[in-house]
């Protein structure tokens, strides 16, 4: 073999290295251009994911929100729809009660059933509300001198119907542990009855300074019972069943 020969294939052999140099390059500016191109739309569908995830987290916020305000709503239109029932059958039983009392003035000989005057009539029988104040005891008394008696609940619209007319004060009703447990002055079934006590009621507090517990159970101005001192001069209610009626009005 020549040395021209071998020149000439050595510079072949530099040539072809030299391309192949080149074409390496070129894959590796394309692997790397390709690279960053999968970067950028990897980071690109990253930050439109977060922002549909953020987008879809403050959607379901404001459905909750609109739940929550529907609900709020449907409730508050119930309640709208109770108390317009329940002053609608106030306003019809005192209509008839009305009705009843003026055929009794008016004397037409007919036994009629109904309230005295200024008693109220509700579910068979008759309420009457006091407008000052007395101790328990003297209260019960004024109420079975009318041949009735402090006010038995037996039921949340009885509940409601009592402190619909009393108001936001404290009045007696007809419940007591003077002689040991609870009882009503009725003799209805006080452990298997309706109850409506405040929270951790009845105490039987000795802390009043008044001497004594608290044996006697009153309405408080939301509504809910409570023990207190039986000498408390609070307001009360008197409950009797609903029988012929006289023409003659309760004393004040």
């Amino acid at each position: 073999m020549t040395k021209e020969y071998q020149d000439l294939q050595h510079l072949d052999n530099e040539e072809k290295d030299h391309h192949q140099l080149r074409r390496d390059s070129q894959l590796q500016k394309e692997l790397q251009a390709l690279k960053e191109t999968i970067h950028n739309f990897t980071g690109s569908t990253e930050a439109e994911v977060k922002a549909l995830s953020s987008q879809g987290g403050s959607v379901g916020k404001k459905m909750k929100l609109l739940e929550s305000q529907l609900e709020k709503q449907q409730q508050d239109l119930r309640e709208d729809h109770s108390n317009l029932l329940f002053h609608v059958k106030q306003f019809v039983s005192s209509l008839r009660s009305l009705s009843c009392q003026m055929a009794v003035l008016q004397g037409n000989g007919s036994e009629t059933l109904c309230c005295p005057v200024n008693w109220v009539e509700f579910h068979g029988s008759c309420y009457w509300f006091s407008k000052s104040g007395k101790p328990w005891p003297e209260a019960e008394k004024y109420c079975q001198l009318e041949n009735a008696h402090l006010v038995v609940v037996t039921s949340w619209e009885e509940q409601r119907f009592v402190q619909h007319h009393t108001g936001p004060v404290q009045t007696w009703m007809g419940l007591t542990d003077q002689d040991g447990p609870w009882k009503w002055v009725d003799g209805t079934d006080y452990e298997t009855g309706f109850k409506n006590w405040r929270p951790l009621q009845p105490d039987d507090w000795y802390g009043h300074g008044l001497g004594g517990g608290e044996d006697c159970a009153h309405f408080t101005p939301d509504g809910r019972w409570n023990d207190d001192v039986c000498q408390r001069p609070y307001r009360w209610v008197c409950e009797t069943e609903l029988n012929t009626t006289s023409t003659q009005p309760p004393p004040a």
